[in-house]
């Protein structure tokens, strides 16, 4: 009997793993935050589950007197090793890491699915043998709520390691007074800017910037923690936020010397709830710089950042319009700029009548913005505008973000997968409409945006529609207001597609270039915005 019961367990086990597993990656996704969990959670049908629990029920009530206790322990076990097998694996973009926090999660989780286990024996007066299947289905119709008490369990221990491991961090930096701390935050562009600004300050000095997107204030920490040395002069920290207080956070630990707002826009509007949130927070940066007495540099093409006073000494830097007088709102700008499908020239100008000329391969004006910033701060460092011009050509496409790629097939790509933003869509679609040829949009939509998502993915639509020769919507949700205003651009709802998924839409995009014509010219791809897991459709 014992034999039969522990392959019952096992194979039980083995069914369910496949669920929690999913359910730990999209509470890692949403940084182990309840709140941001649960509401994820609410959009999902435990459809499997609920339809398992109502099976066992029926098995209960069917085959206790009609099955020997082995054989019906013995079945329960096969059809839970069946329904694994059978399952449909989902893919993962960013798999699940298994740190120590998730090994822990998964510990204290464990415990809970005992003695819940345990409890309802007891509740139900349970047999071993017939009773034991139909307590594992409900254990299974609760996994989330168990894994959610389970995290709220785990959070007092989390934060004490998480404290420990930032007193080291700032050890670390307080034993490093020379080390000149360059903050980074923005709507958009932030990425971009530390990437363009490490380049160009490596021209003089050991830099070191927080890799890929490690802007949370553990991403920060770990960085520091994990790669700072004493060779390092310079570290560049790219500040994140959706809440209120989470540039502030970061601040805190790392206490910027200068630092640069590169934008603010209607991004994060889930969490934030109001524009003028998020400009509360990007500013966190400036009264940090201030008690620091440091300098900001702010990017005066962005109307909400023209709008604030800050106490600390400011760089001001943007591309000139033409219609202005620049030196009256620039410290530092770029005129006569010229953008095209291989990249930027533009004369960067500075009060006195400084002038000099730069090209780049980085696609899109607001990257212009990007290479103002690091030139900026550079200058400032010390580093001759000279020695900027060889480093600026030389500077190297962001991944994802409007990265030309080499594609030997039958189009070219052009990579915009990082998760999108309304003004950093509305830059890539032009960018998009200055290559000649057949011009392909391929998007999911933007996510994160509140009450305005629909409305701002319709205004997405609408702009895509003036730029684009054919659009491939990814998935259902967000691919309505997109197409509603596409058509009311006048485009035509013949050349819009809508795929079940990424590959799906990849594979219609080889469709239309098996069946480009000549004189249509060469087909170009632009993916914009690439979903991360937790907001891919069902």
């Amino acid at each position: 009997m014992a034999l039969y019961i522990a392959l019952l367990i096992i194979s039980f086990t083995f069914y369910i793993w496949t669920d929690l597993r999913r359910h730990i990656h999209m509470m890692q996704l949403n940084s182990y935050r309840n709140e941001r969990f649960f509401d994820w959670m609410k959009d999902q049908k435990r459809t499997e589950a609920s339809y398992v629990m109502f099976g066992l029920i029926i098995a209960n009530l069917t085959f206790t007197k009609m099955l020997a206790p082995n054989i019906y322990l013995l079945m329960h076990a096969t059809l839970f090793l069946v329904l694994r097998v059978i399952r449909k694996k989902q893919q993962e973009k960013k798999p699940l890491v298994f740190t120590w926090r998730v090994r822990r999660l998964l510990a204290t989780f464990t415990v809970l699915c005992t003695v819940m286990f345990l409890a309802l024996c007891y509740l139900f007066r349970a047999t071993v043998t017939y009773d034991i299947t139909f307590l594992l289905g409900i254990v299974n119709l609760f996994l989330p709520v168990l894994l959610l008490i389970a995290n709220r369990i785990n959070q007092p221990f989390e934060k004490k390691i998480a404290l420990g491991f930032t007193r080291d961090a700032m050890e670390r930096l307080a034993s490093s007074p020379d080390l000149k701390i360059i903050g980074i935050t923005g709507s958009y562009g932030k990425t971009s800017t530390k990437y363009i600004l490490h380049q160009l300050l490596s021209v003089k000095y050991q830099v070191l910037m927080t890799p890929e997107s490690f802007n949370t204030p553990m991403g920060v920490v770990r960085t520091i923690r994990e790669k700072l040395n004493g060779t390092h002069q310079i570290f560049i920290v790219e500040m994140g936020a959706k809440n209120i207080g989470d540039i502030k956070e970061i601040c805190d630990i790392v206490s910027p010397d200068m630092g640069i707002i590169s934008s603010i826009g209607e991004q994060h509007l889930e969490t934030f709830k109001t524009i003028e949130n998020v400009i509360e927070t990007k500013f966190e940066l400036a009264e940090a710089v201030a008690a620091k007495k440091g300098t900001m540099f702010l990017n005066y093409n962005n109307e909400a950042i023209r709008r604030q006073k800050i106490s600390s000494p400011m760089v001001r830097y943007g591309v000139a319009n033409g219609k202005e007088t620049p030196q009256k709102h620039y410290d530092v700008w770029a005129e006569n700029l010229s953008s095209g499908p291989h990249g930027s020239t533009f004369d960067l100008c500075q009060p006195g009548g400084s002038r000099m000329a730069f090209e780049t391969r980085l696609l899109g004006p607001h990257n212009v913005q990007n290479i103002l910033a690091g030139a900026a701060v550079a200058m400032a460092l010390g580093i001759r505008l000279e020695q900027l011009v060889p480093a600026v050509r030389r500077l190297e496409p962001v991944p994802h973000r409007l990265q030309l790629l080499k594609n030997k097939g039958r189009y070219q790509i052009i990579d915009d997968a990082f998760n999108a933003n309304p003004e950093g869509a509305k830059a890539a679609v032009e960018t998009l409409g200055t290559f000649q040829g057949f011009r392909v949009l391929i998007t999911p939509g933007m996510v994160e945006l509140g009450e305005k998502e629909e409305s701002l993915n319709r205004e997405f639509g609408f702009q895509a529609a003036r730029h684009c020769d054919y659009i491939i919507l990814v998935g259902y949700n967000r691919a309505k207001p997109i197409k509603e205003g596409a058509l009311k651009a006048g485009f035509s709802e013949d050349n819009i597609y809508t795929a079940k998924d990424i590959y799906d839409a990849l594979k219609m995009a080889d469709t239309l270039a098996d069946g480009l014509k000549p004189e249509e010219g060469p087909m170009v791809v632009l993916l914009e915005n690439d979903l991360p897991d937790n907001y891919l459709e069902a």
